[in-house]
């Protein structure tokens, strides 16, 4: 049985934002710079044909002439696109391995499939062929085959893209190509899903010609969402990487744990995400689910770890920080003793000052200092703000970033001095904390932001 357009990642796009993309993208303007001669118009991945027709409606409506080429790889697809748009020619086959020799068009538009390159059924066997990584969605690629096919010198790409499109470690050769070649001349975004697809989308639409603004797709979903823009007068001073190492724990962590995890009265309290707030963990007010089994006070018995889980433990009950890895705002706790272990996927943020080869836990108060320092940087409007600006898209919901350490790590670390934020936050006076963080940074303007989004989440913990 051929595969259904679920199973092929197609999802067909609701008329009124086929009409928005295309009133957007074909204007007046870019039909009247080519009078003459008829407009070029590819869909590579053309469902039904509704962005073709829409398109030849935009063109009769100004008097220009066009010509229209679609391709599919589901032979329904294909039949229903050339019932629907006649005067277009229809080609059944994968656009992504056809070749196109020479070609080139004034406009490549549509909706391309959202499938991971994981896929069994993508076409491209599971990796890349235009540089993405193993895990860029289907549609990355389209974007690249877009940017090489639309014409250089003025030509338009606009697509309805996954939202993580915008910020994927997998996808940035893509967005680089892009930024390479064009800038963004347009772009949508919802917080609510359009269709069928299980994904949050947005809609871009790229002018070539000139380099683009890397910048410009995490704003995309940043303006919806009201994240305020970094100060252009902010100072740093390094970054957070060149004072801390941090690393996020992996699948083998995790089931090397799930024995030695239970409500025990000794060993190191398990702090997983969801029991990390600003400057606070919520460990034993609140009950967690690991491994399919509810715990109130979860601790890790190191007696029941294995000589591999005993060496990662041991490293890890150090001073330290512990990060959610899904956030609104950055949700960091400092554990200055080295008394808990972290939780997977929580990030670990280590000061450089830890000593790493010492067998037996010490005292080590010049790590604690740092802990607390990284702690109240992390505590502040101006990381979150500089967060989402990498990583607008990542997160499980439209009102969350996934936290990553390579990412975080890029953190500016602030010019102006921390002490006043450090001393607030061991007195657990968060907000004192981000006011005196922003301050140093140079950007004071966001702390009223972040305070706004901490009382959200402050009020959904009442519930």
């Amino acid at each position: 049985m051929p595969p259904d357009r679920k199973q092929l990642g197609a999802f067909y796009t609701p008329d009124r934002l086929v009409a928005t993309i295309v009133d957007a993208t074909v204007t007046p303007e870019f039909l009247d710079a080519r009078r003459g001669r008829a407009l070029r118009v590819l869909d590579p991945a053309c469902g039904d044909g509704r962005f073709l027709r829409a398109v030849a409606e935009r063109a009769r409506d100004h008097g220009a002439d066009v010509e229209l080429h679609g391709v599919d790889i589901d032979p329904a697809a294909v039949a229903l696109a050339r019932s629907n748009v006649r005067e277009a020619t229809i080609e059944l086959g994968d656009a992504l391995t056809r070749s196109w020799s020479s070609e080139r068009f004034d406009l490549v538009i549509g909706n391309p499939p959202f499938l991971s390159q994981m896929s069994e059924r993508t076409t491209r066997g599971g990796a890349s062929r235009r540089g993405g990584g193993a895990y860029a969605d289907a549609a990355a690629e389209f974007v690249a085959l877009g940017a090489e096919l639309v014409d250089p010198r003025g030509g338009r790409l606009a697509f309805v893209l996954p939202q993580s499109m915008l910020a994927s470690r997998d996808a940035g050769p893509m967005r680089s190509l892009i930024d390479a070649r064009a800038s963004m001349a347009w772009s949508w975004w919802s917080p609510e899903r359009l269709f069928d697809a299980q994904v949050h989308v947005v809609a871009l639409a790229f002018e070539f010609g000139a380099p683009g603004d890397p910048d410009a797709w995490s704003h995309v979903v940043t303006r919806g969402l009201g994240i305020p823009p970094l100060p252009a007068g902010h100072t740093a001073d390094g970054s957070l990487g060149d004072r801390a190492t941090l690393n996020a724990n992996f699948r083998d962590e995790y089931y090397g744990l799930v024995p030695a995890v239970g409500d025990h009265d000794e060993g190191p309290p398990l702090v997983t995400s969801g029991l990390v707030d600003p400057g606070r963990t919520r460990w034993g007010e609140q009950p967690i689910t690991f491994a399919r089994r509810r715990f109130d006070r979860p601790r890790v018995d190191l007696g029941r770890l294995d000589a591999k889980m005993t060496e990662w433990a041991r490293r890890r009950l150090v001073s330290k920080v512990l990060v959610a890895n899904q956030t609104r705002i950055v949700e960091a706790v400092c554990d200055p003793d080295g008394s808990w272990l972290p939780g997977v996927p929580v990030i670990a943020v280590y000061p450089r000052g830890v000593h790493w080869d010492d067998v037996e836990r010490i005292e080590q108060p010049a790590a604690a200092a740092e802990a607390w320092q990284i702690a109240a940087v992390l505590t502040s409007g101006f990381a979150s703000a500089w967060l989402w600006r990498r990583s607008a898209g990542t997160g499980l919901s439209t009102a969350s970033v996934r936290v990553s350490p390579v990412v975080l790590a890029g953190l500016p670390w602030p010019a102006g001095d921390v002490g006043a934020a450090t001393a607030a936050l061991r007195a657990g006076d968060v907000r004192a904390c981000a006011r005196h963080v922003d301050l140093a940074y140079g950007a004071p303007e966001l702390t009223t932001w972040w305070e706004e989004s901490l009382e959200r989440i402050e009020a959904r913990r009442v519930r």
